[in-house]
């Protein structure tokens, strides 16, 4: 198939890709991508796109959605090649009635919490890697002045034992 020729694609994708901002994250590539036409939640747990443009644009854009990041899985990708029809000027998200549009919004934002929980949690990681490093270094401090304090004592000892010598010696 040409790269440059233009085609539409149906698309159904299966897996936990309600409720968690799915539709917008798609949104966004296609707008990346160049794509036009719309994304819709299906009765049950898929949704369909119907998406539009030129072909090598649609098989990238397709390889972008089959996203497997908490909280979204896609477990299938259906596609099904039809014929370009221009009809779309942009790429929307079909959202229905107004608790779905209410819906998305807080799909949405647990989209970006679950994000910002997944970075939490790495950065505590890090933290806790940060913490056992400072412990490590305290313990070398602490023996570095055991063994510095014991060489003072040493040097203080042959300081008194060559006094009494040179005592001695007078």
């Amino acid at each position: 198939m040409e790269s440059y020729k233009l085609s539409r694609y149906s698309i159904q994708v299966s897996g936990t890709v309600q409720r968690f901002g799915y539709r917008h994250i798609v949104q966004n590539i296609a707008r990346k991508l160049n794509i036009t036409g719309y994304i819709e939640n299906l009765e049950g747990y898929d949704v369909h796109i119907i998406a539009e443009g030129r072909v090598n644009d649609l098989e990238a854009f397709i390889k972008a959605i089959r996203i497997v990041e908490y909280p979204v899985e896609v477990e299938e990708i259906s596609t099904v090649e039809e014929e370009y029809s221009g009809d779309f000027s942009y790429f929307k998200v079909n959202k229905g009635s107004p608790y779905e549009k209410l819906a998305e919004r807080f799909d949405t934002a647990i989209a970006i919490f679950s994000r910002m929980e997944k970075k939490q949690d790495i950065a505590l990681e890090k933290y806790d890697k940060s913490i056992s490093l400072q412990e490590e270094t305290l313990k070398l401090q602490k023996e570095t002045m055991t063994l510095q304090e014991e060489t003072l004592t040493e040097v203080k000892g042959m300081r008194t034992d060559r006094s009494y010598a040179t005592q001695s010696l007078i």
